[in-house]
């Protein structure tokens, strides 16, 4: 047995029916909607209000033709006010409370997707370009990849969470503002012309078109209501005096304390002054509901009564200006909904960088990670004004550290997109000269207090990078370069030459922990510091 049963308490609601059964498909498609919240099937914003029959019956006679036993309970006895409004506020706290659990639902959806970005943005740390064709492509891509999702998913709840917040913010403001004075007063003018219309309809009316000169040509007549329409209006009549009369008493307290002044015609006279939402002149004319207002340039436009915000009549030798104490409206006190919004700047200019710069395998582009870039600067000890080589810039780790530190800055990169990529995260570098730093000499650049350099390993390339950079040095400078592991322990005379040349220059090789490179490469390495030749 389905029932569908309405009251001014429930709204219009249906019970006995189960999922799968078949009636779901048929209540839709006659205006029924499903409510998660209380897990019943019904009629949206039905409580308070007269039911709606044509819906009601339509919907148990396609469910009876299908097959169902329906049963139909329709009680549209109006609450009292007071009621409504008070089971209303309840509703608000309700609501107000599952937006909040909601909106913290989605800002930790979003932190938490924020956080796996950050751990994937590591291997773009710092710029880290994709090195195409070196085996850690594929785990890069598969990391932009993820880490673009992950981005994306933490930008969309985090505007979810910030969505939700407001709106729980903003529940009872719209009841606040239904209960001031003024709104009362425009919604009593409302309620009287739908009264007036229901009426209308309960006892027929007849409606005449007429042409030009006043001769009928067309009679509509409409005769009183019947049946189940009749019984809708009776609700309607009931429940629109019901909210009146409720109306009317909060409007007359409202006009004894001072809050409210009916205007109209008994208080608005030619020549007043007259403020209104937007304007402000003097009344020309009154109509039976409308002010008409010299504004300004000639326009005069009609102004309702209830827009009407103060009025100055100068009755004596004073003005009397007349306005209302309008009372400010008034929420319960909650306590705001406030969830984090989250920054996602350095997050996408990673994930800019990672789809912006690709370099080929043969480049090593390995860029320096932070805690390098910390002990370089500590043994490079750059002081201001010191000018400060970097060779092999990449994309700028080291310059922008040592800018920061006040050295005056040259960088030297051949690949063209890293050399773009320089001139926007270093903008404090002196110049970025476009050159293979091996094929670069003093004449070009000039000498240097500091060379601090992170070169390639591979094939004896960072020997090959750090000895041709010595030459740049000032006398009394020093050299500070990442170097492939090996260059301590391999018996090559080329690495056995270059220990002697630190060993002579009083140099020294310090190991820097393993996986200071990873996840792009875990290459073991240390750092060498050279002074100048005396």
């Amino acid at each position: 047995m389905i029932t569908i049963s309405h009251t001014h308490e429930e709204g219009t609601l249906v019970t006995g029916t189960v999922k799968g059964d078949g009636a779901w498909e048929i209540l839709r498609t006659h205006g029924f909607h499903f409510f998660p919240s209380i897990k019943m099937i019904g009629i949206r914003q039905s409580r308070d209000q007269a039911a709606k029959r044509y819906k009601i019956n339509g919907a148990a006679e396609a469910l009876r033709e299908a097959g169902f036993e329906v049963t139909v309970e329709i009680d549209d006895t109006p609450r009292d006010r007071a009621q409504v409004l008070a089971d209303q506020s309840d509703r608000l706290e309700d609501r107000h409370a599952a937006l909040a659990a909601k909106a913290s639902k989605h800002a930790g959806r979003a932190a938490a997707a924020a956080d796996r970005a950050n751990q994937l943005s590591e291997r773009f740390a710092g710029g880290q370009p994709i090195l195409v064709g070196h085996h850690s492509e594929r785990g890069a891509r598969r990391d932009q990849k993820s880490m673009d999702a992950a981005m994306r998913t933490s930008v969309s709840e985090d505007r979810t969470a910030q969505e939700t917040a407001r709106r729980a913010n903003a529940v009872g403001k719209q009841a606040a503002y239904s209960a001031r004075p003024r709104v009362t007063a425009r919604r009593i003018k409302r309620l009287e012309a739908d009264l007036r219309r229901v009426q209308r309809n309960l006892d027929g009316y007849t409606r005449r078109h007429l042409l030009h000169d006043g001769t009928p040509y067309y009679i509509d007549e409409h005769p009183p209501a019947t049946g189940e329409y009749r019984e809708q209006l009776l609700a309607e009549k009931a429940r629109l005096e019901k909210q009146l009369e409720y109306d009317r008493e909060q409007l007359g307290t409202a006009t004894d304390d001072g809050e409210f002044v009916e205007w109209g015609k008994h208080n608005i006279h030619v020549g007043d002054r007259v403020w209104a939402w937007g304007y402000n002149g003097l009344a020309t004319k009154t109509n039976p509901t409308t002010v008409q207002v010299d504004f300004r340039d000639h326009w005069k436009p009609k102004v309702k009564y209830t827009d009407v915000v103060q009025v100055e009549c100068p009755h004596g030798d004073e003005p009397d200006l007349i306005a209302p104490n309008e009372p400010t409206p008034t929420q319960p006190a909650r306590t705001k909904v406030e969830v984090p919004k989250l920054d996602h700047d350095e997050l996408q200019a990673a994930l800019r960088r990672a789809n912006a710069v690709r370099v080929g395998r043969d480049r090593e582009a390995f860029v320096s990670p932070p805690a390098v870039v910390e002990r370089l600067m500590e043994l490079a000890e750059i002081e201001r004004t010191m000018t400060v080589l970097e060779p092999s810039a990449g994309t700028g780790n080291i310059a922008a550290a040592a800018v920061e530190r006040g050295g005056i800055v040259t960088c030297v990169e051949i690949d063209a997109n890293l050399v773009e990529v320089l001139a926007d995260r270093v903008p404090g570098a002196t110049m970025i000269y476009r050159h293979d730093f091996l094929e670069t000499d003093t004449a070009q650049v000039g000498t240097f207090d500091r060379i601090v350099m992170n070169p390639p390993f591979s094939g004896g390339q960072d020997i090959l990078h750090v000895t041709h950079a010595l030459q740049f040095l000032n006398p009394g400078g020093r050299l500070v370069a990442v170097m492939g592991a090996g260059i301590i322990f391999h018996q090559s005379k080329t690495a056995e030459r270059f220990r002697a040349l630190v060993e002579e220059r009083g140099g020294e090789f310090e190991p820097l922990p393993a996986g200071s490179f990873a996840p792009a490469t875990n290459a073991n390495t240390v750092v060498v510091v050279i002074p100048a030749a005396a």
